[in-house]
């Protein structure tokens, strides 16, 4: 995991302000979720003071990682995440004048952070799982990869304080008790925001923040039959192919978790054609579809594929979990209060040169919020614009839904002529590009790890096609037909491809559309869920930390509405509650320090 801070001076022959130097060089500690022992630091400050770039890496300094800070045409460049051809990319966006422009062409997963004498630019991605976040204070403008480090440093030049105390923005906290993440681009800390999906930030001494927008590619409709069609998601397929290429860098095995979904197999299909070797490995009982259809995806590829069979328990009475109070501390302190604790987030390990690879992010190419949206009539598709940023609204207060209803207008309006390209670019900007990207920074922090369906290229080739089509699933088939023919009749888990459903043949064709049917669920893989199947008990700890907490936290929930539903319904609420008990502990402070010894708690299994 590499972090990166950007400084600018505000004016021209003005210095950046001492203070924030220094508090740069102490909130990286709070701001960095990994031991402090294990942080490589690198800086570099123009000639004349008024530009900064600072780096911080617990990554090994070995091939194929990159350095923290590349030089060069007198810029200094570092970047997050990774790109496609580090050398010859990296070399591109160092030198290229216009940084956004050439960000908005490569492959990879990954935010840019580029300094010269003349000032400071940052770029983000299509996906934006890799953010960039600013603020502007009294002397500087800050930028940087961690939230709390640009709060920190903006702080500290306002008021003068090396570490200074944060400033939680508490009216803007709202949709993380609807949803668990953000659905617009503020941050828990007041000043600081994030920066848009594929957008550059530029600032210079003496001139004003520009923030740009990269233009999206024109959505491409599809036409005439099957082999127009094969065309049109070809560039798709190319950018999946590619996106893949630096996993063949690595020394190291690639593993890939192989399920009967459908984001596995894509991921097979693309490892395959790209031509880097892989094992599958299943975990589940000998009938579930899982088992069996990975295994039949493994078979056709000619993979090796381990499987390692679950057998059947005597009926457990309760589960042990963590705390969650410590569990809420630490899902804040590494997504930055960004993140409900109902997710469960990686914790920091010794790094290993291990790669992974992850099929996240597979919704994109069917549609975002479109796909399990099932009624598409225009006023059901509205309804759910609505709903993404009215949700929970019960139990909030007047203020909160009144923000909520200024956020969600633009939207509105938008649906009016497109709902579906509207609630396509909602799940791409906030569903992935807010609330995935603690949980990417989580693996980031471990080994080298790889989001092919986050790849800019991918992105961008993917929402180049209308989203009523990749709603179909038929794009979708299309690519693993591409990319894997042997696939493309082994039925996905769960439901048939939706263009498979919704088009149900006529009898002549009934027989052969019934021998597509998917195996039905004969194992035991339906896992207790006890983050939303807890007893009273552990609802009561729950509302108690809420109830006797920070009351900051009534400014936007309605603590009545709260108690009276939470009693009445409270199978209805076990989400918004756990998302309500993040904020009490985000409000309390108390996630900055080191964690209590709390005891585990048992969770009663229902029978």
């Amino acid at each position: 995991m590499r972090v990166y801070l950007l400084l600018a001076a505000r004016e021209v022959r003005e210095r950046i302000p001492p203070v924030a130097l220094r508090a740069a060089r102490r909130a990286v500690g709070a701001a960095f979720p990994v031991p402090p022992d294990v942080v490589r630091p690198v800086e570099w400050t123009a000639p004349d003071g008024q530009v900064a770039l600072f780096g911080w890496s617990n990554e090994p300094d070995e091939e194929p990682l990159p350095p923290t800070m590349i030089g060069g045409s007198g810029r200094r460049l570092g970047y997050c995440g990774h790109l496609a051809e580090p050398k010859q990319d990296g070399d591109l966006l160092l030198n290229e004048d216009d940084l956004g422009a050439a960000a908005a062409e490569l492959g990879g997963v990954f935010a840019v952070y580029r300094a010269s004498e003349d000032g400071i630019e940052a770029a983000t991605s299509m996906a934006r799982v890799c953010p960039v976040y600013h603020a502007e204070a009294a002397g500087a403008r800050v930028v940087g990869s961690r939230s709390l480090l640009v709060h920190l440093v903006a702080r500290a030049v306002e008021t003068g304080v090396e570490e200074p105390e944060t400033d939680l923005a508490v009216e803007v906290l709202h949709p993380l008790i609807r949803h668990g993440f953000f659905t617009n681009d503020d941050t828990p800390f007041r000043g600081v925001r994030a920066l848009p999906a594929g957008s550059v930030l530029i600032a210079a001494p003496g001139r004003p923040t520009a923030i740009r927008r990269q233009p999206v590619a024109e959505v491409r409709s599809p036409r005439g039959k099957d082999r127009s069609q094969r065309e049109l998601i070809r560039p798709l397929a190319e950018a999946l192919v590619d996106s893949v290429a630096p996993l063949a860098r690595h020394r190291e095995p690639i593993v890939l978790s192989l399920s009967g979904g459908r984001d596995g197999r894509l991921m097979a299909a693309v490892l395959n054609a790209a031509g880097v070797p892989f094992t599958g490995s299943t975990h589940g009982f000998a009938d579930d579809p899982d088992v069996i259809l990975a295994t039949q995806v493994a078979t056709a590829l000619g993979i090796e594929h381990n499987v390692d069979l679950a057998h059947p328990e005597g009926p457990k009475e309760s589960v042990t979990v963590e705390h969650p109070f410590a569990r809420a501390a630490h899902v804040i302190r590494m997504c930055e209060g960004m993140n409900s604790a109902y997710e469960s987030v990686a914790r920091f390990r010794p790094y290993r040169m291990v790669p992974g690879i992850s099929g996240s992010g597979g919704e994109t190419l069917r549609g975002g919020f479109l796909y399990d949206q099932d009624d598409i009539s225009p006023e059901k598709l509205k309804k759910r614009v609505h709903l993404i940023f009215h949700a929970a609204g019960r139990i909030l207060t007047a203020d909160a839904n009144a923000r909520a209803a200024a956020g969600h207008r633009p939207w509105a309006e938008l649906a009016e002529t497109d709902a579906f390209d509207v609630l396509d670019k909602l799940y791409l900007y906030y569903r992935t590009g807010r609330w995935i990207v603690g949980s990417h920074s989580a693996t980031l922090m471990n080994s080298p790890f790889y989001h092919p369906f986050f790849d800019n290229r991918v992105v961008r080739e993917a929402t180049a096609l209308e989203p009523r089509w990749r709603r179909s699933e038929y794009p979708f088939y299309l690519l693993i037909r591409e990319l894997a023919p042997q696939l493309a009749e082994i039925q996905p888990e769960g439901k048939r491809w939706r263009f498979d459903r919704e088009q149900k043949p006529r009898l002549v064709r009934r027989r052969a559309w019934r021998a597509r049917a998917v195996p039905p669920a004969r194992g035991r893989t339906a896992a207790f869920n006890w983050r939303v199947s807890y007893d009273d008990g552990f609802r009561k700890l729950l509302l108690d930390q809420i109830l006797d907490g920070p009351q900051s936290l009534f400014d936007i929930v309605d603590r009545e509405a709260l108690t009276t539903r939470v009693r009445d319904r409270p199978k209805h609420w076990v989400k918004q509650l756990w998302h309500v008990y993040t904020l009490s502990v985000l409000l309390s402070g108390e996630w900055r320090t080191p964690p209590p010894d709390l005891p585990k708690m048992e969770i009663p299994i229902p029978h």
